[in-house]
């Protein structure tokens, strides 16, 4: 058995200024995406409905409305040692201004997307799942890689 592991453990919050007036965006980690244990030469979904998908809860404190840029810097591979194995994250990023499995808005994790009318301190949520596939010939053990958030007020 062979047990593979995404930790997300890089966020990075960006505090602009707009019209001379601040704007503070505070953002969370709530959960680190995790494919558990993976046996050797099979595959692993985890989508953004799965309780294993990592989750993100952010707000503003200081206007009444705001946009936010979002993205994403997601790795291509998993990482242990010299050790590593492909992951995909297409169809499995979505957010939404409440945290509930419906009603939510999917958008593609590669390219930045744009989340208007954010009203001071109500809570919004991304979740990001993703899927990997490994071979026969991949070394057992605890692979990883870095997720980075970042979200800028326009």
């Amino acid at each position: 058995m062979k047990r593979i592991q995404l930790l997300t453990f890089t966020i990075i919050i960006l505090q602009l200024f707009s019209c001379k007036v601040f704007s503070q965006v505070i953002i969370q980690k709530i959960n680190d995406l995790s494919f558990g244990d993976v046996f050797i030469g099979y595959s692993s979904t985890v989508t953004d409905l799965d309780p294993s998908a990592a989750k993100f809860m952010f707000y503003q404190d200081s206007k009444p409305r705001i946009n936010v840029l979002i993205s994403l810097q997601l790795p291509s591979f998993l990482t242990n040692g010299i050790n590593s194995i492909n992951i995909n994250f297409n169809n499995y990023v979505s957010w939404a201004r409440d945290d509930v499995q419906t009603g939510r808005t999917y958008v593609d994790p590669y390219s930045p997307f744009i989340i208007n009318n954010v009203r001071r301190n109500r809570y919004h949520y991304i979740w990001l799942g993703g899927q990997i596939s490994s071979t026969t010939d991949i070394q057992p053990g605890l692979y990883t890689g870095t997720i980075i958030l970042t979200i800028e007020v326009l």
